[in-house]
């Protein structure tokens, strides 16, 4: 058994919106939230990203719009004062940080690049960027009025590869999205060879998973509703090793359909198994679906089925260390026996009993992230799909996030406001 974290952020809307960043402990036989908290006064969208170079840690970042923020990163076993307080300029959105060699690689969802960090204190940016909308392999795939934005970076075998989605300035029209595998050089280049993409996958593609030689792809489609689901959101899969990538056929594996009428929200493995949420969302902007595993894509078992629930934060990972299914359901965290699928314990927003997120006073009511960070390496995130409207630190997304209150979209005439509200600044 190990002894693993899972960082998560918890959030209010209330006089003007307030959060925390937490972490839980897993000892393989019990699951609990540490405490105290890591941080707290935090403004109402907090993220986090688990990462293991030179122990476990836990990077805590808040969206300001327009403006890079100072990162807290903290010990993730010891908890305490923050070790150190970066600020990365090039990294305004952070939304990914992956270990390679000595470094890290934070992914910046808004600028759709790629930077360069040095793996130990003070964790120093040095310099080396991707940019996806300024290279001259990947720029070229953009369409005019569009912009690309990073939405996952995965270490697989020592290669760094990175999925991008392409878009207007309001995400309601979308090009095909892109996978890149970079090619590094460590404090000189991040680079990518002129074949070293493919830009067959669904339109907004959001997370990537491996199992053997392929690599799998969920995709909305396209835009969210609360009127029915994307007829375009898929399961896509590649062989990752391809040469050239670009070349390589992208293959459906699973449909959104009239009989399955939801949209592909996550996907893991552990083997051959594959772990599947779907959903959509109703006229009140509750999920409704079902997390499924499956060995063959064409037979599924239902691990658990859900419409009305509360919370917008849904996701479902496994992790190899104590054989875990982490699934983030609204504003619960249920972790679950991987092979019995036997619950081990639910985590809730509330301040007592066992499964308690929160301390006596707290005052959150709203899951906002979560990231996994293990002590033998494996880090991942625990996301699902998240809109643009949740993610994003443009002003425009940030106008959004203030009427929205954690509901994931606005509705035509919200949309009208903000824009009403831009005008004027």
């Amino acid at each position: 058994m190990a002894t693993t974290r899972t960082a998560y952020s918890l959030y209010h809307y209330l006089s003007g919106g307030s959060g925390m960043a937490g972490r839980i402990t897993d000892n393989g036989t019990t699951v609990a939230a540490t405490f105290p908290k890591l941080t707290s006064a935090l403004n109402g969208d907090p993220l986090v990203e688990g990462f293991n170079l030179g122990g476990q840690r836990i990077a805590v970042t808040q969206r300001v719009a327009g403006s890079a923020q100072p990162t807290a990163i903290y010990n993730a076993a010891s908890g305490g004062a923050a070790i150190a307080t970066p600020t990365w300029a090039n990294v305004i959105n952070p939304y990914g940080l992956e270990p390679l060699g000595s470094r890290l690689y934070a992914l910046d969802f808004d600028g759709g690049k790629l930077v360069e960090i040095n793996g130990s204190s003070p964790y120093a940016a040095t310099g080396v960027i991707f940019d996806f909308n300024t290279n001259p392999v990947t720029a070229p795939l953009v369409p005019s009025g569009m912009k690309a934005h990073g939405q996952a970076v995965l270490n697989i075998g020592g290669a760094l590869y990175g999925l991008f989605i392409i878009a207007d300035t309001s995400f309601t029209t979308y090009a095909n999205s892109v996978l890149v595998r970079f090619s590094i050089t460590g404090g000189s280049s991040i680079t990518v060879a002129p074949n070293d993409y493919n830009n067959g996958f669904e339109k907004n593609s959001f997370q990537m998973a491996v199992s053997g030689s392929e690599l799998f792809v969920a995709a909305i489609g396209g835009v969210q509703s609360n009127t029915g689901y994307n007829t375009n959101s898929k399961i896509q899969k590649v062989t990752y090793g391809a040469s050239p990538l670009s070349g390589a056929p992208v293959t459906t594996v699973l449909s959104a359909s009239a009989s399955y009428p939801y949209e592909f929200r996550g996907i893991s493995f552990k083997g051959s198994t594959a772990f599947i949420l779907a959903g959509r969302y109703d006229a009140s902007w509750n999920l409704m679906g079902d997390l499924r595993s499956t060995t063959n894509f064409t037979t599924f078992t239902t691990i658990d089925s859900f419409s009305g629930s509360l919370g917008y934060y849904w996701a479902a990972q496994y992790t190899t260390d104590n054989d875990r299914l982490w699934y983030a359901r609204g504003n619960e965290i249920r972790v679950i026996n991987a092979s019995t699928l036997a619950l081990v314990q639910a985590l809730t927003i509330t301040t007592t009993g066992a499964g308690r997120l929160m301390e006596p006073g707290d005052q959150y009511t709203n899951l906002n992230d979560m990231s996994y960070v293990s002590p033998t390496g494996l880090v991942t995130r625990i996301r699902g799909y998240q809109s643009p409207t949740q993610i994003s630190a443009t002003p425009r997304a940030a106008a959004a996030r203030a009427i929205a209150k954690g509901r994931p979209e606005l509705l035509p005439e919200e949309w009208e406001e903000v824009e009403a509200q831009l005008s004027k600044q």
